[in-house]
C-alpha cells in the first residue's frame, strides 16, 4: 500500500518595525495568503517539507524540499513584490525512480491585494534543472494564482486556484494547482494551520493528488 507522509514548517522573520502587529497575522504554509505587507515592510521565510513513497511513472522515491527559501516586500497599501529558490533533494526506492537532487528553479513575483478576500498573483520561475523531480525547469514557467480568504470566527478559512504554463524542454505543458486550508491563531505568538494542496497532471508527477500538509507555527 502506498503512503505519503509530508511534514512541513516554515519560519519567517520580520526585518521591519511594528513587529508585534505583525506577529499576528496568519501566514499559510503552501497556499499564498491574500494580505500584503505594507509599504516598507520586509519578510524573510524558509520552508523545508518531506514526502516519501512519492510516484513518478509507477516507481517510488523520497523527496526533501527546502521550499520556499525568500523575501517579500511591501511596495504599498495592496501590492507586494517577492522572490525565493526552491531545492529539491531526491531518494530512489526503485528502479527508474528520480535520484538527482538540485535546483528547482528561482521564482520572481508580484501580487495585488483586491480587496480583504482575494487576491491576484502573477510571477516566473526560471534557472531550475530539467532533470531535478518533482517540478522540474526549463527555460521560463509563468503562473498566476489567486488566493482567497473568509474570516470564520477566530479562525481563517483559505485557499488558492492557479495555473502555470511551462517553457524549454516542458514547452506544451500546462497545470492547474489548487488548496485549500484553515488557520486559527492561539496567541500572538503561536498558531494551527491545517492545508489540502494538489495539482493536475503534469510531467514528473504519476498523477494529480491531493497532499495533507499541517503545521503548527510559532512566531
Amino acid at each position: 500500500m502506498k503512503t505519503l507522509f509530508a511534514v512541513s514548517f516554515m519560519v519567517g522573520i520580520f526585518v521591519v518595525s511594528g513587529l508585534t502587529v505583525c506577529m499576528a497575522e496568519m501566514w499559510p504554509l503552501k497556499i499564498e495568503r491574500v494580505d500584503v505587507l505594507s509599504q516598507g515592510q520586509m519578510f524573510m521565510s524558509a520552508g523545508l517539507a518531506y514526502e516519501k513513497n512519492r510516484e513518478y511513472m509507477g516507481n517510488e522515491y523520497d523527496n526533501v524540499r527546502l521550499a520556499p527559501f525568500g523575501l517579500r516586500y511591501g511596495l504599498g497599501d495592496s501590492v507586494e513584490a517577492g522572490g525565493f529558490l526552491s531545492y529539491s533533494s531526491n531518494s530512489a526506492n526503485d528502479d527508474g525512480a528520480p535520484d538527482k537532487s538540485g535546483l528547482e528553479g528561482v521564482t520572481f513575483f508580484g501580487k495585488l491585494s483586491i480587496n480583504n478576500n482575494f487576491a491576484i498573483q502573477v510571477g516566473g520561475t526560471f534557472l531550475g534543472d530539467d532533470s531535478v523531480a518533482p517540478y522540474a525547469n526549463d527555460g521560463l514557467d509563468i503562473f498566476v494564482n489567486v488566493p482567497m480568504q473568509l474570516k470564520l470566527g477566530q479562525g481563517m478559512l483559505y485557499g488558492q486556484f492557479g495555473y502555470r504554463v511551462q517553457g524549454g524542454d516542458y514547452d506544451g505543458t500546462s497545470y492547474f494547482n489548487y488548496g485549500i486550508g484553515y488557520g486559527k491563531p492561539f496567541s500572538k505568538q503561536l498558531a494551527l494551520n491545517v492545508e489540502l494542496v494538489g495539482e493536475e497532471f503534469q510531467r514528473n508527477t504519476q498523477h494529480a493528488r491531493l497532499s495533507p500538509r499541517g503545521k503548527l507555527s510559532g512566531q
